[in-house]
């Protein structure tokens, strides 16, 4: 697995990472210390081997697991707020390709594409044209969904402690639909000026016939 960034923090190695691995742990470590006991009174009781080697097993597996949750396509560096309560600068968040290649991230939402070729998984905008951010490695889809997941949220916090304007947001599509307004037909020069005009008449005529 690549290092992240220079000033960047890997998301497994950090408080989320842990929380998200926390169950997994937790039956790892319990699993252990029974499988050691387990070990421990087979001295006396052979049938306790036996159920310290199933202890044992399902320890491992609970590892494998535990290192699968932490391990999130994701970083962040110091400023963003699952690190410091008080940023001092601008957080920022990264992800990490397929091709353990690391991207920060800009003004954007993600969302989960497949490949039609190679039925990889894409990330990419959630906004139109959908550019393609990255390619993710094969997985099941509900740990995509969760790193995705995890992806967005932290894109939402990283905006909002960078005082994020949701007002430019507005103004971009406002400036979208008046792109629309300019490819409309409208009435060429002349026939507005002329319509001006007859606008004019008429309503002086009305105030001189009051």
């Amino acid at each position: 697995m690549s290092e992240p960034p220079s000033g960047f923090l890997d998301l497994g190695t950090t408080e989320v990472g842990h929380e998200a691995a926390r169950s997994a742990l937790l039956t790892a470590r319990v699993a252990g210390a029974l499988g050691g006991l387990g070990l421990v009174l087979s001295f006396v009781a052979l049938p306790a081997l036996a159920l310290a080697l199933l202890a044992f097993l399902v320890a491992t597996f609970a590892w494998q697991r535990a290192r699968h949750l932490r391990n999130i396509p994701f970083a962040i560096n110091a400023n963003h707020p699952w690190v410091l309560d008080t940023p001092m600068g601008t957080a920022e968040v990264a992800i990490r390709t397929s091709d353990e290649r690391w991207i920060v991230l800009g003004d954007v939402r993600l969302k989960l594409h497949t490949d039609p070729l190679l039925g990889d998984p894409l990330v990419v905008e959630q906004e139109e044209p959908w550019a393609t951010v990255a390619r993710w490695p094969k997985a099941p889809s509900e740990r995509l969904q969760r790193w995705l997941t995890v992806g967005n949220t932290a894109l939402a916090l990283r905006d909002a402690v960078n005082g994020h304007d949701e007002d430019a947001e507005e103004q971009r599509r406002r400036a979208a639909a008046d792109t629309d307004l300019l490819d409309r037909e409208w009435p060429e020069e002349e026939d507005a000026i002329d319509e001006g005009l007859a606008l004019s008449r008429w309503l002086d005529a009305a105030r001189t016939e009051k």
